[in-house]
């Protein structure tokens, strides 16, 4: 019996993990972040603006698996900000400064650190306060922009399969049923509807945006999110809003269908999201920036 890409991916893990025991060299960011190199890269480590590229698995101590990259065939993104930013970054963020391409990197922490130091936010009341969390991750490219928009549209193209053939039939159903008007499609996958166009300023895919939004389930309609007014980057956010807030500028709001494989995936995120869930979200740009503020939650 061939063994599956995910059994192949962890099972790759678990014998790093148990050379970890033995090699894993234990570094330090400036603000006292601790992570274990597994395997180390090149050394040469990223430049202000450029890319960070990285695979991970992220799962709990009860065997969950969160998000794997491997599997759901979209890497995580980070840009790497100017140094006047690390004041207020979390030890999460210091770390990608420190990382070069192809390191391999393992942290765990307690479910509550984790989301602090790692996510950047509080716990929330879904997750098993008592678990901890881990996260396996390996850089896999550090790019400048030009070359990062070349590398995401062959990763688009590449993705291609039965869940978002399934995924684009589900919502062409829903928008016929519903004869929703004026909706166009991205190379994505990705449906919309752009509600007005003010003509403001667009962000990149690495871009801090301010955004009002609210999302739901195609399946049921069921609301499962809401907010007034909330900043993110959006190298640190599901593909489908990385590739779909862009296409709006400040003023502007859409709706936009989310295909499974550009959210959550088949692992879904635990206690809020199912497996395979295709999303709406009724989005509003409200402004654009270069960085996240931690201390102000908000971008500059």
């Amino acid at each position: 019996m061939k063994m599956t890409k995910l059994a192949n991916v962890l099972m790759g893990l678990l014998l790093l993990g148990v050379a970890a025991c033995k090699n894993a060299e234990t570094k330090e960011t400036p603000n006292g972040f601790k992570y274990q190199v597994v395997e180390a890269g090149d050394g040469i480590v990223p430049k202000q603006d450029q890319l960070l590229v990285f695979e991970y698995i992220m799962k709990d101590s009860k065997d969950s698996v969160w998000i794997d990259t491997y599997e759901n065939g979209f890497p995580g993104v980070i840009r790497i900000q100017d140094t006047s930013a690390l004041k207020t970054e979390i030890g999460m963020m210091q770390m990608f400064r420190q990382l070069s391409d192809n390191d391999s990197i393992t942290i765990s922490k307690p479910a509550k650190e984790f989301f602090k130091d790692v996510l950047g936010r509080p716990l929330t009341p879904e997750v098993d306060s008592t678990v901890t969390i881990t996260c396996n991750l390996r850089v896999i490219e550090i790019l400048d922009m030009q070359k990062f928009n070349e590398f995401q549209a062959k990763l688009y193209e590449k993705r291609k399969g039965k869940q978002k053939s399934k995924d684009e039939s589900a919502i062409d159903k829903y928008i016929a049923e519903k004869k929703v008007a004026d909706v166009k499609t991205d190379t994505s996958g990705i449906r919309y509807v752009i509600h007005n166009n003010a003509g403001g300023k667009k962000p990149t895919a690495a871009s801090c945006v301010e955004v009002k939004y609210e999302g739901k389930f195609l399946k049921d309609e069921r609301i499962f999110d809401k907010n007034e007014k909330i900043a993110f980057s959006l190298g640190q956010v599901i593909p489908g809003w990385r590739i779909s807030i862009p296409m709006l500028g400040i003023g502007d709001s859409a709706t936009f269908y989310i295909p499974s494989a550009l959210a959550y995936g088949p692992q879904g995120y635990p206690g809020a999201i199912p497996p395979d869930a295709i999303l709406i979200f009724d989005v509003t740009l409200l402004g654009v920036g270069d960085t996240y503020d931690q201390e102000a939650h908000g971008c500059k």
